[in-house]
C-alpha cells in the first residue's frame, strides 16, 4: 500500500468521476504527474483551486489512488483573462508531455515561478514568459538544443540569422528567420530581456516546431482559446 503525506503539488486538471467524485491530475514536486480520485469532491463547498500550491496526502493500492486531504501552502491566486488562458495552456502541456510518476523537481520549480509571475508582470511580457517556459520544459524533458553554438560548433552571432534544423540545432542561413539575438535571449532565460514582436513570433514558431513531434496530431484544446502573438 502506498501512503504519501503532505507532498507539494499543483492541480493541473480535473473532471467528473462517478456520482460525486473527481479525477484529479496533480503535478507534484516529488512524484511528478499523478492521478488521484477525490471522493465526494464534486459537492465540496471548498473546491481545490488550480494555479495554487498545495500539500496533498494520498494513499491506496494499484494505479488509481485516493486523495485523503489537502491544504493550501500558497498565497491566493485567481488567474483571469489572458493569464488564465496561458496558464491552462501550460497545464495542458504538462498533462500531455509528462509521464506518470516521472519526477521533475526542477520543472516543478519552473512551473511554480511561472504561475507566480504571470499575473504580476506587465501584460507585454506574457507571451515571452510563456516562450521561456516552453523552452525550459523541452530542456527538462531531454529535448534541449544548443543556444550557444550552431550545428557546426561556431558561436552564435547576434547580428546573424539562422534556421532551425530538427533535432540538430541552428544553422546560419541568409533566408533564416531566427536572429542570433533571439537565440542569445533564449539562452539568457530572462523575461525582462524580451525580443521585438517579429522575433517573438519567430520564437513561437520555433517552439511549435519543437513541440509538434511530442504532441502528435491531437490539437491542444487551450491553444484555440487565444489569438497567437
Amino acid at each position: 500500500m502506498t501512503k504519501v503525506d503532505l507532498t507539494p503539488a499543483f492541480l493541473i486538471h480535473r473532471r467528473a468521476f462517478k456520482d460525486s467524485s473527481l479525477l484529479l491530475d496533480f503535478f507534484t514536486q516529488e512524484h511528478g504527474k499523478i492521478r488521484l480520485v477525490g471522493r465526494g469532491l464534486r459537492k465540496s463547498k471548498t473546491p481545490i483551486q488550480v494555479f495554487q500550491q498545495l500539500k496533498i496526502s494520498y494513499s491506496g493500492r494499484g494505479e488509481l489512488k485516493g486523495l485523503n486531504n489537502w491544504e493550501v501552502s500558497d498565497t491566493p491566486r485567481h488567474l483571469k483573462g489572458e493569464c488564465l488562458i496561458l496558464g491552462m495552456y501550460v497545464n495542458e502541456l504538462i498533462s500531455r508531455l509528462l509521464q506518470e510518476q516521472d519526477s521533475h523537481p526542477e520543472l516543478f520549480e519552473i512551473y511554480k515561478t511561472f504561475v507566480g509571475q504571470i499575473s504580476l508582470i506587465d501584460a507585454k511580457f506574457h507571451h515571452w514568459l510563456l516562450r521561456l517556459f516552453e523552452n525550459n520544459l523541452l530542456q527538462e524533458l531531454g529535448y534541449g538544443i544548443d543556444f550557444s553554438c550552431d550545428i557546426n560548433g561556431e558561436e552564435i552571432q547576434e547580428n546573424s540569422v539562422y534556421e532551425y534544423q530538427h533535432q540538430g540545432g541552428f544553422a546560419a542561413s541568409v533566408t533564416g528567420k531566427i536572429s542570433g539575438k533571439l537565440i542569445r535571449q533564449l539562452l539568457a532565460d530572462d523575461f525582462h530581456n524580451m525580443p521585438d514582436m517579429q522575433q517573438l513570433r519567430a520564437c513561437r514558431d520555433l517552439n511549435r516546431l519543437r513541440l509538434k513531434p511530442l504532441l502528435g496530431d491531437k490539437p491542444l484544446q487551450s491553444r484555440s482559446l487565444f489569438f497567437s502573438k
